[in-house]
């Protein structure tokens, strides 16, 4: 018994070295794993800075204040906008038209917001964000529209 159990944890070993090895380290994500880990989480973080909330307390920005904040919705603008870029290349264009222009789209509003950020400029940051959510829902309209919830019909 324990000689098969010592073959099997060979086999297995083995097929899990085969396996990695099937997959070169440099393998780019799949488009599941880039949107969901890294589109996803960048833009959440973009529009952070654009949230506001209301509540008993009162209101609350997550506006940036400070130098650093700035700094840092560029950044997370310009990873957008670098993400943008991605998605218009090998192995993510599935060579339809419409993909291209929606990821220029976005790429040109992520360009907006790192430009509203670099001037401090408010009012632009969110007019930014809110195009880049325009563009997010249109790509998933098109290519994922599972993706989107539909309103409810409204009772008449």
């Amino acid at each position: 018994m324990p000689r098969f159990i010592l073959c099997a944890a060979a086999l297995l070993a083995l097929g899990a070295s085969v396996l990695r090895a099937a997959e070169p380290a440099g393998a780019p994500l799949p488009l599941p794993e880039l949107m969901g880990h890294v589109m996803q989480r960048n833009a959440v973080q973009l529009w952070a800075w654009t949230e506001t909330e209301t509540d008993a307390g009162g209101t609350r920005s997550g506006e940036p204040r400070s130098a650093e904040a700035w700094e840092d919705a560029e950044s997370d603008a310009l990873t957008l906008r670098q993400l943008a870029q991605v998605l218009k290349a090998p192995p993510y264009d599935p060579g339809d038209p419409r993909w291209a222009k929606l990821a220029s789209d976005l790429e040109a509003a992520a360009s907006a917001s790192a430009d509203a950020a670099e001037r401090k400029d408010v009012s632009a940051l969110f007019k930014a964000g809110e195009a880049i959510n325009d563009r997010c829902v249109a790509c998933h309209l098109v290519f994922a529209p599972q993706l989107e919830v539909k309103p409810a019909p409204v009772p008449l």
